[in-house]
């Protein structure tokens, strides 16, 4: 059988952030019933959307945007995925008020998860910083012991004549032939990356004190059923252990060598995940 994290972009920045107010919202606190992030974000979206719309605006709608967001999707892909989830009830927006209720989403995810907003802005501000002082990659250990070197390059582009498809540009040889550094690549990557290494190791040490057969699948781990109390404790006692007993967000902010201090709001205990029935489930 399998269990799965709340949004587990979103558990890991509250934990880096340590910020209350999201970790109640994606299950890393304990609560009576499971918390649902998605329809907290669309309610209090709804009433900045087009009025056409506001009757249709439910958890369905914002999903695809708030598991996204913390892995930097854009506005752009927001566009496509509020757009498609609202085609499949039948409702075709006009532009303006598809980038009204984007617009109206994303602001709701600055109030509702303020602690991930910040901390994701924080990271591009901090790499561009780096990259602009002549860094050629990035590179930092995990809590699992695991090196991380994002190295992104940009590519060598010719431009040729073609017969029939005129003037066409075509990316040459291998990225890391190439002496210049892909900033924006940077800025949009680090974030996600940060994330999938952390959720990483949280699977990873867990996995490594669990003694029977085990399945992972990103945020999803999978045991026989028998055996599913103990795993859930490992994953619950691991975040506990990455996010309570050190502050890994400046541990990462100097591997970095960050300019300023780290956006961390303080509000969340780590240790009461222990408690949390719905934290994976």
């Amino acid at each position: 059988i399998a269990v799965d994290a709340t949004c587990s972009g979103l558990q890991i920045l509250a934990g880096l952030a340590r910020d209350k107010s999201t970790a109640q919202l994606v299950n890393v606190c304990p609560s009576d019933k499971p918390q649902d992030a998605y329809a907290v974000v669309a309610s209090t979206a709804t009433p900045e959307c087009p009025s056409s719309i506001r009757n249709y605006m439910d958890r369905k709608v914002v999903k695809r945007v708030v598991m996204t967001v913390p892995y930097n999707a854009k506005p752009y892909s927001n566009r496509g995925y509020i757009r498609d989830a609202l085609k499949d009830k039948g409702i075709e927006l006009e532009k303006e008020d598809l980038t009204a209720t984007v617009k109206a989403v994303r602001d709701a995810m600055n109030v509702i998860v303020p602690g991930p907003m910040k901390v994701m802005k924080w990271i591009e501000k901090e790499v561009s910083a780096a990259i602009d002082r002549g860094e050629q990659e990035l590179q930092w250990s995990t809590p699992s012991g695991f090196v991380v070197k994002q190295r992104l390059m940009k590519p060598d582009i010719e431009t040729i004549e073609l017969q029939l498809l005129g003037r066409c540009k075509v990316k040459v040889g291998n990225y890391d032939d190439t002496d210049k550094v892909d900033k924006s690549h940077h800025k949009n990557a680090t974030a996600p990356n940060l994330i999938h290494s952390l959720d990483a190791s949280l699977l990873h040490l867990s996995a490594i004190r669990f003694n029977a057969p085990i399945a992972l699948i990103h945020d999803s781990v999978l045991c026989r059923a028998t055996d599913m109390t103990i795993l859930s404790a490992l994953v619950r006692e691991t975040y506990m252990h990455l996010f309570a007993e050190q502050d890994y967000l400046t541990s990462w902010a100097n591997q970095i060598g960050a300019e300023t201090e780290p956006p961390i709001i303080g509000t969340l205990e780590p240790e009461s995940v222990i408690e949390s029935t719905y934290f994976f489930c």
